[in-house]
């Protein structure tokens, strides 16, 4: 079992546990050696995904992060390398929107890493902390309903403050993308403020790992069609043949 795995396995065990479990159970229950799990706890530690005890760990005291912060270690791997090809279609001096989302936050990490003299407009408050750290960043975080689950800005004002901008790239996650090319994802207070940064972008740039693919969503966001981007570690061939159709350029990550 692979380290990405391991996290993942870990937050899930201490959602289920009530929030706290001890080294020797996590061991087991992962197959490890207690040692192994010491030195995840400390990683994750470290991200601010879990907090540390003397014997185990428990869960942040924000309940509502806990698949949130799942999400971030689930196929870290693929969403790094996704998040350095997509901050590689972006030149400096650009003007982004940036959405919602753990693969959009490591497309920010890389920018961040990567880039200067960008203006980001986003309802990320995690995205708005990486970027505005960095020198030569103009930071432009959203205000709205505030959403404990994710750190983000989402509802009618959010859409209504998105729309006053115009950026040269969109920049966004998905919860799922569907077979016939369809971006969906699960709440439409967040869609809603998709859609306004939509209207106001130049060109879309989709970032998505494989199991977007896999999922199923209930709200439409877009079909994204000539122009637009997808940067994804892997799609169904039926899918892939949906997008191209539409215009789409798909690049491997």
């Amino acid at each position: 079992m692979g380290a990405d795995s391991r996290h993942a396995g870990i937050l899930d065990a201490l959602r289920r546990r009530g929030g706290y479990a001890g080294i020797e159970e996590l061991a087991s229950g992962l197959a490890v050696t207690p040692q192994t799990i010491r030195r995840d706890l400390s990683e994750l530690a470290g991200k601010g995904l879990l907090r540390r005890h003397h014997g185990g760990a428990s869960l942040p005291s924000s309940i509502a992060n806990t698949d949130y912060a799942v999400r971030h270690v689930e196929n870290s791997a693929a969403k790094q390398r996704i998040a350095r090809a997509a901050a590689a279609l972006i030149p400096d001096g650009s003007s982004l929107f940036l959405t919602l989302g753990t693969t959009v936050e490591a497309t920010a990490a890389a920018l961040a890493a990567t880039h200067r003299d960008l203006l980001v407009v986003t309802n990320s408050s995690a995205a708005a902390r990486i970027l505005g750290a960095t020198p030569g960043m103009k930071v432009h975080l959203l205000g709205g309903a505030w959403q404990a689950r994710n750190g983000g800005l989402t509802g009618a004002t959010t859409a209504e403050l998105a729309a006053r901008w115009r950026c040269d790239t969109l920049i966004t996650g998905v919860g799922a993308i569907g077979e016939d090319g369809w971006l969906l994802d699960y709440h439409e207070d967040e869609v809603a403020v998709a859609r306004a940064m939509l209207a106001g972008a130049g060109r879309l740039l989709v970032v998505a790992d494989g199991a977007k693919f896999r999922r199923a969503a209930p709200c439409r966001v877009t079909r994204p069609g000539r122009g637009a981007l997808l940067v994804a570690e892997e799609a169904p061939a039926s899918t892939r043949k949906a997008l191209r159709a539409a215009g789409v350029e798909i690049i491997a990550a």
